[in-house]
């Protein structure tokens, strides 16, 4: 699979370079996972320097950035066009284009740090073919990662095809046990860790309605009485028990990382 190929034409991505109103969207969502992160290492010691693997658009580091005050950003993405965008929005941050073992072999060494600070991941895991290999990676760079990993294994995805032809890229799913297997056998301890769903965020709900409604104008009389009956249902059983909720739906797993290494 040529990875870098698909994040250049995959679909969101390519809504999220080129149209304004899919940018503000995304940069709401970017928000909200921000606002989480921050809550992991809000009273950690201060940080240096960070990486973002899977950067995209650099719009998550820089957020995340500045709410710790570090300073000194490096993003690194497979995606030329996602690469290309991010240098255009923060042309103060240093930006690379490939993979870790790319940026790690091809970076002149005054140009990295032999440690990072801070390494960020966000929804990037998934994207993976060996994550174990890739985690063990990121636990040899720094000695504290926060990550952000979709908890997709639930009742709504059961029938969702993962793997090559995921029209998202995902190539793994997890519950809440699996990530944290992973973690473990990857060589980090899980310093702080919760689930949260950005359902229960005022801004982000508001947004994901609005765009809801818009879709459902689209539908004939009759269909559109029916979905918004459904999710009106689906709104309230999100509310009911957050448990049972996250089996239905999914959620978010936040955590702050420490490598045993």
């Amino acid at each position: 699979m040529d990875f870098e190929k698909f994040y250049n034409r995959q679909i969101d991505y390519v809504g999220f370079r080129t149209d304004p109103a899919k940018r503000e969207e995304y940069t709401i969502t970017v928000d909200w996972k921000a606002r989480q992160l921050e809550k992991l290492v809000a009273h950690s010691k201060p940080f240096n320097n960070i990486l973002e693997v899977g950067c995209a658009m650099g719009i998550l580091l820089n957020n995340l950035a500045n709410r710790l005050s570090i300073a000194e950003r490096i993003g690194l993405d497979i995606s030329s066009e996602n690469i290309k965008v991010a240098k255009e929005l923060y042309p103060g941050v240093t930006f690379y284009q490939g993979t870790i073992e790319d940026f790690k072999s091809k970076t002149p060494q005054k140009d990295q740090f032999s440690k990072f600070d801070l390494v960020l991941l966000s929804d990037i895991v998934e994207h993976i073919p060996d994550d174990i290999k890739f985690m063990k990676e990121v636990s040899g760079i720094s000695s504290f990662v926060v990550i952000n990993l979709p908890l997709e294994k639930c009742l709504k995805n059961r029938n969702r095809k993962y793997g090559e032809d995921d029209p998202s890229g995902h190539l793994q799913w997890y519950d809440e046990e699996m990530a944290v297997k992973l973690i473990n056998t990857a060589g980090f301890e899980i310093i702080n860790s919760f689930t949260m769903n950005a359902f229960n965020d005022k801004i982000y709900l508001d947004m994901y309605r609005k765009k809801r409604r818009v879709r459902l104008k689209k539908k004939p009389v009759h269909l559109m009485l029916f979905w918004e009956v459904f999710y009106l249902i689906e709104d309230n059983l999100k509310l009911v028990h957050k448990g049972f909720s996250e089996k239905i739906f999914g959620t978010n797993y936040f955590a702050l990382l420490k490598s045993k290494g």
